[in-house]
């Protein structure tokens, strides 16, 4: 069975969430948040919402860093889209990084056909162009 790439599944993004009521970002600033959350209770009184609408708004707040904590907890916002650091610590490292570096270089220049050169025996995998039978050792 061919599984497919993960990016080429489709993604459900949830539009409904309140980052999106309030046209914010989920690491929006507790400012930004209280600026959004105005600007959306002003438009809910230019539509003529209830008073229970602009109450529910103003209940849902974002501000505090505890009621957002709970919040995202309940509705993660895109948690498939978060970037998160993955470097190796090993690639600290200078000289290990480049070696990491050749190695991948290698393979793609030999995966592509193409000669790739030595400079010496550390960094090379096959050794079989450098034998030539010796009659002293190989009992010929």
């Amino acid at each position: 069975m061919d599984v497919p790439s993960l990016f080429a599944l489709p993604l459900v993004v949830p539009r409904a969430n309140r980052y999106a009521q309030l046209g914010i970002a989920p690491e929006a600033t507790a400012a930004e948040v209280r600026a959004a959350t105005d600007r959306h209770v002003a438009r809910l009184k230019a539509s003529g919402a209830s008073e229970d609408e602009i109450a529910q708004a103003h209940g849902l707040s974002l501000e505090k860093r505890e009621d957002r904590d709970a919040y995202d907890a309940e509705h993660p916002p895109l948690p498939l889209l978060r970037l998160e650091p993955a470097g190796d610590p090993v690639f600290d490292d200078r000289a290990t990084s480049l070696a990491a570096l050749r190695r991948e270089l290698e393979r793609f220049l030999l995966d592509a056909g193409e000669a790739v050169h030595h400079p010496d025996d550390t960094t090379r995998t096959d050794f079989t162009a450098d034998f030539r039978p010796t009659p002293l050792l190989d009992d010929q």
